[in-house]
């Protein structure tokens, strides 16, 4: 019963705060920044707000690259992927740093336990952080479907073929878009909660939230850019694809849940992968706290 009432109370008191709002605005400004168009001919490449400047809508129902559907998928490809573990941990991770910083909360600790405070804490971030990111991506959605062509406005044949490419990911959508905006969305928000892991984690052991804030990015960037070595490695002889190392790239890739409804047959494998970095991550925060003398440090 305390955990579950500290939880509300750190969760009410994110909500109600200028980080997770001004995390759900950026989030919505970096889906903008995705590419959704390429330009074989002069190879230039366009984001979706270059896109609106340079194309009418006559021009967008020439290609399903501006389908807004596509446009929705391809947004956390963008600056959003490689901002994530900033945005998301931005909604909770000033607060947080802050109350330390001020000693005052020890006296929650207290009230609450270290072991429920600390708990509902972590688990506090991870449903801001995944909320915070799916409120600002259900915003660009909706500025998508004003903004773009929908799948109904193209002709017979653009339309079969997009419905028929889609489905292998989406098989309901023949029938409708509601389930696989669903769907997309509670991605987002895992990818936005998960993201948000190494911030919190990092709390236990760092209260300058600058630190706290910007070590999970160049964390994310590193394992991003061994995972492309890895698949550079795998393919370098085309004719013996190594494909275990491909799949262990894909799986360890910090993106792949992002774009897990493409991942196929090995959805699983990240998942358990995913389940395994975050329960490690909190059986260390909380083993950490747990273990310190002053509560308020």
């Amino acid at each position: 019963m305390i955990f579950i009432k500290t939880t509300i109370i750190n969760l009410r008191k994110t909500v109600t705060g200028y980080g997770f709002w001004v995390c759900a605005g950026f989030t919505v400004i970096l889906c903008f920044s995705a590419n959704i168009y390429t330009d074989v001919i002069k190879n230039d490449r366009y984001s979706v707000f270059s896109s609106l400047r340079t194309f009418d809508r006559e021009f967008m129902l020439t290609d399903t690259s501006f389908c807004s559907f596509n446009v929705i998928q391809r947004s956390v490809s963008g600056w959003l992927s490689l901002f994530i573990p900033i945005i998301a941990a931005f909604a909770f991770i000033p607060l947080v740093c802050d109350e330390y910083e001020a000693k005052s909360v020890r006296f929650e600790i207290f009230r609450a336990g270290k072991r429920s405070f600390h708990l509902s804490r972590f688990l506090t971030a991870l449903v801001c952080g995944g909320l915070a990111v799916t409120i600002g991506f259900a915003v660009f959605s909706v500025l998508a479907f004003l903004l773009f062509p929908g799948i109904g406005e193209y002709d017979p044949m653009k339309r079969e073929m997009l419905l028929e490419s889609l489905s292998c990911t989406f098989p309901e959508i023949k029938n409708s878009l509601v389930l696989p905006m669903l769907k997309t969305l509670g991605v987002v928000f895992l990818y936005g909660a998960v993201s948000a892991v190494p911030a919190i984690t990092l709390t236990a052991v760092i209260r300058n939230k600058y630190l706290v804030l910007c070590i999970p990015f160049f964390l994310k960037y590193a394992v991003g850019q061994t995972c492309i070595k890895m698949q550079s490695q795998a393919v370098a002889d085309y004719e013996h694809t190594d494909k275990g190392m491909m799949k262990l790239a894909g799986i360890v890739n910090p993106d792949s849940l992002a774009y897990l409804p493409q991942m196929g047959e090995l959805k699983a494998a990240v998942l358990l992968y995913i389940g395994g970095l975050v329960l490690a991550a909190l059986a260390v925060f909380i083993i950490i706290q747990s273990r310190r003398s002053d509560s308020g440090e």
